[in-house]
């Protein structure tokens, strides 16, 4: 289903066209170029979102509409180093950390969407971030930045959602598969045996190994608890990225997130995204733009199916606005921003076209 953990986090690589900010090294391989990549793996902006807790905030760029990028889960401010730099030279972009993640502060609070957009509004009012902006999400990011724009909508000038994560997965997948592909295939598709709940417990192990001690990052175990290197953002953020995902803090905010997400079994936040997605319009009139990754993941017991599922929960979300778009960027896996950055790019500039000319 789509709410695998090829869904949440990062599969497998593609390589990157040639920008101003990558470079070819020798094996054909594109990594992003060093003096990009060092601004991605050091704290830049530390503010105070409440009680003493310090978030990190890294602003490029000037112009009157801020973009606010938020990763999916397991990633921070560093996967955004192939698309932060390109919006920057054209208005102020900003990407963060969340709670536990990156350089930010851990939160004694569940990392619930609710909880992660409450800590953003707190983060962009502490910066002096001046709204509307447009919001970016990558994956469970994507949900973020979602419920951000139906939650306050007047402080929303447009959103761009990277194959975010959807809501109600269940509910909304049983009439989609069963029109397509027949009520037995739904059954196996969404039989508990291929849920979340096995793949969601695993994070807790995770937790429970780094609290004893950093995690061996040449064992087994850490692969499991982490992602896998995209080597397109170089050297310099995989080592980085290694530093930090050894750590009890990070582990413990990746399990608080996945336990807590979207995709969890939680009937009290099930209600509250029924209430507010499932009203007709619920992004009004936003300038939305939806992209969805383009190659079947084969890993999956359901590929075809998941891919169906994928594209119609994503036309529905785009359908929340009179003014959404939804394509598909071939020859893409999950991480479309690294996959295929110059995508993200046109989607933004795309929506910043579409805003009034005073933002």
């Amino acid at each position: 289903m789509i709410f695998s953990k090829a869904a949440l986090c990062s599969t497998a690589l593609g390589l990157l066209l040639l920008s101003p900010f990558v470079r070819a090294e020798p094996a054909t391989v594109v990594e992003l170029a060093p003096e990009i990549a060092q601004d991605f793996v050091r704290p830049h902006t530390l503010l105070d979102v409440g009680g003493g807790r310090k978030m990190h905030l890294y602003c490029r760029g000037e112009g009157a509409t801020t973009v606010i990028f938020d990763a999916g889960l397991s990633d921070w401010s560093s996967i955004w180093a192939l698309v932060q730099p390109q919006i920057a030279s054209r208005t102020r972009a900003c990407t963060y950390d969340r709670a536990g993640m990156g350089y930010s502060d851990p939160s004694a609070r569940p990392s619930t969407p609710f909880n992660v957009v409450e800590d953003l509004r707190n983060l962009m009012k502490a910066a002096g971030i001046h709204s509307p902006v447009v919001l970016v999400g990558h994956s469970l990011g994507g949900f973020n930045m979602k419920l951000f724009a139906a939650t306050y909508p007047s402080e929303v000038a447009g959103v761009v959602l990277v194959d975010p994560t959807e809501e109600l997965e269940l509910e909304r997948a049983r009439p989609v598969v069963t029109a397509k592909f027949g009520a037995a295939t739904f059954n196996k598709m969404y039989a508990e045996e291929n849920g979340p709940s096995a793949w969601l417990a695993h994070f807790q192990v995770c937790v429970d190994a780094a609290k004893k001690q950093d995690l061996d990052p040449l064992s087994d175990l850490y692969k499991q608890c982490t992602d896998p290197v995209r080597q397109p953002l170089g050297s310099l953020i995989a080592q980085h990225r290694q530093t930090l995902q050894v750590r009890y803090v990070y582990q413990a905010a990746q399990a608080s997130e996945a336990l807590n997400c979207v995709i969890a079994n939680n009937p009290a936040l099930d209600a509250q995204y029924s209430r507010i997605f499932g009203k007709k319009n619920a992004l009004g009139n936003l300038p939305l733009i939806v992209l969805s990754h383009g190659l079947v993941d084969m890993e999956s017991p359901f590929p075809q199916e998941d891919q169906y599922v994928l594209l119609a929960l994503h036309d529905q979300t785009t359908a929340l606005s009179t003014r959404g778009r939804h394509r598909v960027v071939p020859n893409t896996h999950h991480n479309i921003e690294v996959d295929d950055p110059h995508s993200i790019v046109v989607a933004i500039n795309e929506v910043l076209e579409m805003l009034p000319v005073a933002l």
